[in-house]
C-alpha cells in the first residue's frame, strides 16, 4: 500500500498547489481588472472635469465675446470727420439694432453663429439706411461694448469677392445698463456718426420734406476722388481697366457712406462719371442700374441748373436716359407717382406715363443747341420725336412747344424728386 499511498498524497499535494495557484491567479486578475476599473473611473472623472472646465472656459470667453442684442431708437444723430462735427445735429429717426447671427447674412459667405449683424434702418422711409454689416465683439466692458467688422466674402456684379470689413466699427455706450447712444466707425476715412435720443421734440417727417443741406466741406470725398482718377486716366487714353475700376470703386463707396453725395465738388463730372461706368455694361441688376443713372442723373440736372448753357451737360443727360430708359423710367414713375404708382410685383401702375414722360424730357434736351443734333444718336431721336409729335403721338393738341415746356418742367420735378431722395434723406435705394 506504500507506494500507492505515496502517490496519492503526492498527486493531491499537487492538486493543492495548482488550485492554490489558479486562486492567485484569479485573484490577481480580478486585482488587476479592480486596478483598470480604477484608472478609467479616474480618467472618466478627469475627463469630466476637463469638459466642465472647457465648458466654463467657452461660457467665460462667450460672455466676453458676446453682447445682448438690442433695438435703440435714436431721434437724432451726429457726423465726425476726423474729429469735427459737420453739417449740424441732424433731427431724424433712425432704429439701431444688433442681432445675432443665426441664420447668416444675405449677400456675405456668413455661416450661422459667427458673430453678430449690425442695422441702421431709416424711419422715415421705411427702408434701411445702409447694408447690413456682420461684425464681432472685440472688447467689452461695464458701459462699453466695440464690435469689429472682418474679412468676408460679399457678393458683387463680378460674384463673391473678398472684402476685408474691418473699416467699420460699431461702438455700444450704456448708461445704468441701458443703451446709451451708438456710434458708427468708418475707420479708414476717420469718420463716425454718433446716434443718440434727445428729450426735445423733433420736427414730424412732414415738415421736414423741404430741409435744404449744405456742403460740409470743399475736399473732395474719396467716391469723387475715385471718379476724378478714372476720367483723368480716360482723358490719358486708358479706356480699359484703369477707368472702370475706379468709377466700379467710386460706386461702392457712395453706397457705403452715401453722405458723401452731399458734398460733391463738380457735379456735371460726377454725373459723367457714373453715365460712364454704366456704358461698360457690367451691371446687370435693374435696381443697381437705376440707381446709378438716377444719381447720374440727379448731378447732371444740378450742374445743368447752375451752368444751363453748357451744351456737353445736355449731351450727357440726353444720352443718359436714352442709353438707361428702362432702368430710370422707375424712378420718373416714381417722381410722377409719389403716393405709389406700382403694384405688388414692383411693375409701374402707367407705365406709358413714364415713357413718355422721359420722351418728353429728351425731346426738351434736344432743343436746348442746334449742336446736339450733329451727333447721329441725338440726330435720330431728334427726327423720331418730331415725327411722333407730328402724329399726334402724345395727343391731337400738343405741339414741338408744349412737348418741350412740358419737358422742362418734367426735367425740374424729377430733379427736386432726386434731390430730396438722394442729397436730404440719404436713400440711395431704388
Amino acid at each position: 500500500m506504500w507506494p500507492f499511498d505515496y502517490f496519492k498524497k503526492k498527486r493531491e499535494k499537487e492538486e493543492q498547489e495548482r488550485r492554490r495557484a489558479e486562486e492567485q491567479a484569479r485573484q490577481q486578475k480580478l486585482a488587476e481588472e479592480r486596478i483598470a476599473r480604477e484608472r478609467e473611473r479616474r480618467l472618466e472623472e478627469n475627463r469630466r472635469k476637463e469638459q466642465e472646465r472647457q465648458a466654463q472656459l467657452k461660457a467665460e470667453r462667450e460672455q466676453k465675446e458676446s453682447i445682448q442684442p438690442f433695438t435703440f431708437r435714436s431721434n437724432c444723430h451726429q457726423r465726425y470727420e476726423n474729429g469735427s462735427p459737420v453739417m449740424g445735429l441732424q433731427e431724424c429717426i433712425r432704429t439701431v439694432s444688433i442681432v445675432k447671427n443665426t441664420d447668416g447674412c444675405p449677400g456675405y459667405k456668413l455661416a450661422p453663429g459667427i458673430g453678430y449683424i449690425v442695422k441702421i434702418y431709416n424711419d422715415d422711409l421705411g427702408k434701411p439706411n445702409m447694408s447690413d454689416k456682420p461684425m464681432k465683439v472685440v472688447s467689452k466692458s461695464a458701459d462699453k461694448v466695440e464690435l469689429r467688422g472682418f474679412p468676408i466674402e460679399a457678393q458683387s456684379p463680378f460674384g463673391w469677392q473678398m472684402v476685408d470689413y474691418s473699416d467699420y466699427g460699431f461702438v455700444v455706450y450704456y448708461k445704468n445698463g441701458q443703451v446709451e447712444k451708438c456710434v458708427m466707425h468708418m475707420y479708414d476715412r476717420n469718420i463716425r456718426l454718433e446716434y443718440m435720443v434727445h428729450t426735445t421734440q423733433l420736427e414730424s417727417p412732414a415738415s421736414n420734406q423741404t430741409k435744404q443741406v449744405q456742403p460740409k466741406s470743399t475736399e473732395q470725398t474719396e467716391t469723387e476722388v475715385f471718379v476724378c482718377e478714372a476720367l483723368s486716366n480716360l482723358r490719358s487714353g486708358k479706356d480699359g481697366d484703369e477707368t472702370y475700376h475706379p468709377l466700379y470703386k467710386a460706386w461702392r463707396s457712395l453706397q457705403r457712406d452715401p453722405q458723401q453725395l452731399q458734398n460733391i465738388q463738380n457735379e456735371g463730372q460726377f454725373g459723367m462719371g457714373l453715365m460712364i461706368f454704366l456704358s461698360f455694361d457690367t451691371v446687370s441688376d435693374i435696381d443697381d442700374k437705376q440707381q446709378l443713372a438716377s444719381i447720374s442723373y440727379l448731378f447732371l440736372s444740378r450742374a445743368i441748373e447752375k451752368t444751363p448753357n453748357d451744351v456737353n451737360l445736355y449731351k450727357n443727360r440726353i444720352l443718359l436716359m436714352i442709353l438707361n430708359h428702362e432702368a430710370f423710367e422707375y424712378t420718373v414713375s416714381s417722381a410722377l407717382n409719389p403716393g405709389g404708382g406700382f403694384d405688388i410685383m414692383g411693375m409701374s401702375l402707367n407705365p406709358f406715363k413714364a415713357r413718355d414722360a422721359m420722351y418728353k424730357m429728351e425731346f426738351a434736351d434736344l432743343l436746348k443747341s442746334p449742336q446736339l443734333l450733329s451727333v447721329d444718336m441725338l440726330g435720330h431721336k431728334y427726327v423720331e420725336l418730331n415725327d411722333k409729335i407730328s402724329k399726334g403721338f402724345f395727343g391731337p393738341n400738343e405741339t414741338n412747344q408744349t412737348i418741350r415746356d412740358t419737358g422742362n418742367d418734367l426735367h425740374k420735378k424729377v430733379t427736386a424728386y432726386l434731390y430730396n431722395k438722394v442729397i436730404v434723406e440719404e436713400d440711395i435705394d431704388f
